[in-house]
């Protein structure tokens, strides 16, 4: 005999870096210790993250923060993207940090780490999950970095 919940499973609502709100909701949902599903509309971060891809942003700690790693950040402008980050920067007391779209050859503006929302631990598309979290995805996420810092090594932020 099979067992059959008498509940039916809330329909979950569909959040895009455009919902307005966004940075509020997604932080609410990782302080209640959930991971947070959204769409993204752009493709800055192609090829790795492309337009209409589902990513899962999970809570994360400044101190395990490293280069290489897709974030969830509040900007300057107070917008909410999903960057790759570039190095930390110390001012003061302060670390900030350097990200840019995998797609863009531009630096943004250096926030605070206090502004990152959570790391992506995984990236779906087209029914595919790639889970970011596994030792080679860690790997070839540092490797990324690397490169990225090396490529960019002269430029300045915005």
């Amino acid at each position: 005999m099979r067992a059959t919940s008498k509940t039916k499973a809330k329909p979950t609502r569909e959040h895009s870096l455009d919902t307005p709100d966004i940075l509020r909701t997604a932080r609410a949902e990782l302080l209640r210790g959930h991971s947070f599903r959204l769409r993204v509309p752009g493709s800055v971060m192609s090829p790795t993250i492309s337009a209409g891809d589902w990513i899962t942003i999970e809570s994360v700690i400044a101190d395990q923060l490293r280069v290489g790693d897709m974030v969830l950040l509040c900007t300057s402008s107070q917008t909410a993207v999903v960057h790759r980050i570039i190095r930390f920067e110390k001012r003061g007391s302060v670390t900030q940090i350097v990200t840019r779209g995998d797609a863009s050859n531009r630096l943004d503006v250096s926030v605070p780490v206090s502004n990152v929302v959570g790391r992506v631990s995984r990236v779906e598309r087209h029914g595919f999950r790639n889970d970011l979290n596994s030792l080679w995805q860690r790997l070839r996420s540092r490797v990324d970095g690397w490169v990225a810092r090396w490529k960019f090594r002269n430029v300045k932020s915005s």
